[in-house]
């Protein structure tokens, strides 16, 4: 996957896959109601299972997209969090030396 890719983009295409699952189910409907009323029983009753499941993936898909977006932005902020944590322990060493702890109440010696 492209490094560059924000979760923003992905969340747009979560919502183009969204709006294709309605056009697919439009189309689907018409054209089997169209063959259907032509007396062509089969062939309607193909195009709408065709049709829901081409809807059915493309739902999945746009949960999927959605699910990897928040992943990102999870993953950006943990990183932002440990970053600050890193900052702030350095500056703490720095600052002052710790008070030695010969019972371990602390976590340090």
């Amino acid at each position: 996957m492209d490094p560059s890719v924000r979760p923003g983009e992905l969340r747009m295409a979560a919502r183009v896959a969204d709006a294709l699952v309605y056009a697919a189910g439009v189309a689907g409907v018409v054209a089997g109601g169209l063959l259907f009323r032509d007396g062509q029983l089969a062939f309607a009753l193909v195009v709408w299972v065709l049709t829901f499941v081409a809807g059915a993936v493309l739902r999945l898909a746009s949960w999927g997209v959605r699910a990897l977006a928040d992943l990102l932005n999870r993953g950006d902020r943990i990183e932002r969090a440990l970053d600050d944590l890193a900052r702030d322990r350095v500056a703490a060493e720095r600052a002052e030396p710790r008070i030695p702890d010969p019972y371990r109440r602390w976590g340090h010696p």
